[in-house]
């Protein structure tokens, strides 16, 4: 019978001015995946972090039960995402595109406060291409390839990214029929 997922507080050193909060509910050597808490002490989404830039992950902080009470009160408890591949980034990011349609990239160290949302276009072993799935909701070509080593976290699952894929997929219906 598998764990439970734990409820942590996840702090990156050289990003974050305060932690993340979550479940982990996918591990491996590169990659540590939360089911992401937001500031409504909701569950929305997951986000997945680099393991080599994580500073500290702790099952004992000052909010846990604050956060696990909220989410019992709310019916909310973890699920960890079937059919993601946290093996590796790239592994991550096309399981992710499979399953959800779209995901949010961030760079901080080569683009700071820049987030790209969007699903990959094309793939290689070290680089990607995104088509671009804008704040309105409508989709963009763009050529630029990105490394995946620039990668420093990646969110999909969560009510924003879902929302404007929704959204854009009914364009695409209405604009067929």
């Amino acid at each position: 019978m598998a764990t439970a997922p734990a409820l942590v507080s996840l702090l990156r050193d050289e990003f974050d001015e305060s932690p993340w909060y979550g479940y982990v509910v996918l591990e491996s050597t590169h990659l540590v995946v939360l089911h992401r808490v937001s500031d409504r002490y909701g569950l929305d989404g997951y986000c997945a972090f680099r393991r080599e830039d994580v500073s500290d992950i702790t099952r004992d902080f000052e909010r846990s039960d604050l956060i696990s009470r909220a989410l019992r009160l709310k019916g909310q408890s973890p699920l960890v995402p079937e059919g993601i591949d946290a093996s590796s980034l790239r592994t991550l990011m096309e399981s992710v595109e499979r399953k959800y349609g779209v995901l949010v990239l961030s760079r901080e160290r080569s683009a700071p406060g820049e987030i790209e949302v969007g699903a990959v276009r094309m793939s290689s072993e070290h680089s990607y291409v995104l088509h671009w799935l804008d704040t309105e909701a409508s989709w963009s070509p763009d050529d630029r390839a990105f490394k995946y080593a620039d990668v420093t976290y990646i969110e999909f699952g969560g009510e924003y990214e879902t929302t404007l894929l929704q959204v854009a997929r009914d364009r695409e219906r209405a604009s067929d029929a």
